[in-house]
């Protein structure tokens, strides 16, 4: 599997969006011969190991398009927030 970046995401962004976990960041960084702490470009593909850590969370991303930027400013109009209130009513 392929993700392409998007503007502002970092690695630990896609590794939410894509696995539900941050703990995926480390695989992704060595699949793509990256650093945890690099910020890849926009437009960039980057491969994804078939793995998942945690299911709830990554359905959850796919099924409300929920796609982090969290190296993005915040005097931007994009929305920096994961959660919603659904998201709070359903989880507590």
């Amino acid at each position: 599997m392929e993700v392409k970046v998007k503007d502002g995401q970092t690695l630990a962004d896609i590794a939410i969006q894509e696995y539900g976990a941050l703990e995926a960041v480390v695989q992704m960084a060595i699949d793509n011969g990256m650093s945890v702490s690099d910020v890849p470009q926009a437009g960039t593909i980057l491969h994804l190991h078939d793995k998942t850590y945690n299911r709830v969370m990554r359905d959850y991303c796919w099924a409300h398009s929920v796609q982090p930027a969290t190296q993005r400013g915040y005097d931007t109009s994009a929305s920096n927030r994961i959660f919603n209130e659904v998201f709070n009513d359903i989880f507590n």
